[in-house]
């Protein structure tokens, strides 16, 4: 039985690399040292390009370090932006749910989970569910019900359309450097450039979203 045949608290699907914490600087940094050369500066508008292709290496490669990256335990110790702690907070002491919504691989590799959690502990974000996949906007839907989730935040516009399709609203996307290029109302709802807007947004949404429930 998934959970929207349930009493169902309004939830906020919350994204980790890239929205949560700033893990293109901290890949780009341990990437300097698995090549031994240096990378492009992650401030710089990529204009669309694959990272790949932006840090000037092979696909291959690219997901050879990715795969040391992860087998490394370097999610541990990402950046957190300013302010996500305080948001999860904000966010459940209104009455939400916090869904961590992750296209991280946990099924191929052990540590995946495990460093996760702990970087979600060691950064003080407040979670109830943590959802890991590649389809992970349309899992959520499943087991919550579309019109239970008051807003989706993410940096990549190939996820918010994933979430629009899913029927989820509002979607808002990080302005990140590598995302600009992503203009398309069709992309996502709003874009938002931190914590402080996350919650202004989101809020809006569970004014209404309370107010639809009431009557």
């Amino acid at each position: 039985m998934y959970r929207h045949m349930l009493k169902q608290k309004p939830v906020v699907a919350l994204d980790i690399d890239g929205t949560s914490g700033d893990y293109h600087g901290h890949f780009l940094r341990f990437a300097e040292g698995y090549y031994g050369r240096s990378m492009p500066d992650p401030s710089d508008n990529t204009d669309g390009v694959p990272l790949y292709q932006w840090m000037g290496t092979s696909k291959a490669k690219y997901r050879q370090c990715k795969l040391a990256f992860r087998q490394g335990g370097m999610k541990r110790s990402m950046p957190c932006f300013d302010g996500m702690s305080e948001l999860t907070r904000a966010l459940r002491k209104c009455g939400c749910e916090v869904w961590i919504c992750t296209t991280r691989p946990y099924l191929r590799l052990d540590n995946v989970d495990p460093d996760t959690r702990e970087w979600l502990r060691r950064n003080k974000l407040q979670y109830d569910a943590v959802l890991y996949g590649e389809n992970k906007y349309r899992l959520l839907s499943k087991h919550v019900g579309a019109a239970n989730v008051v807003a989706v935040v993410d940096d990549l516009p190939e996820m918010t359309r994933q979430a629009i399709a899913a029927g989820l609203f509002p979607v808002l996307l990080r302005d990140q450097p590598y995302n600009r290029n992503a203009l398309a109302v069709t992309d996502f709802h709003q874009r938002v450039r931190n914590a402080e807007e996350m919650y202004d947004a989101i809020h809006i949404n569970l004014v209404l979203h309370e107010s639809r429930r009431a009557t």
